[in-house]
């Protein structure tokens, strides 16, 4: 199982190629493999509004997706 921080940089890269950060939106938009909404809420025993903001306040996050894409 990855990782929470492994978990919230792929959620992260997801949310940025589908362009929405909506729960409906990314359950039915995300690349197969990928796993469901629910999942990540249940691993980080959060609330998809919790995920979500807590996505928003990791500046480092996106870093690291910038330097990983390029």
């Amino acid at each position: 199982m990855k990782s929470k921080e492994e978990t919230l940089i792929d959620l992260k890269r997801e949310l940025l190629r589908i362009g929405s950060t909506n729960q409906r939106d990314y359950d039915l938009l995300k690349r197969k493999g990928q796993v469901l909404s629910t999942t990540i809420c249940r691993r980080l025993k959060l609330s998809w509004p919790e995920v979500v903001k807590k996505l928003n306040g990791k500046a480092n996050t996106s870093q690291i997706i910038s330097n990983e894409l390029y």
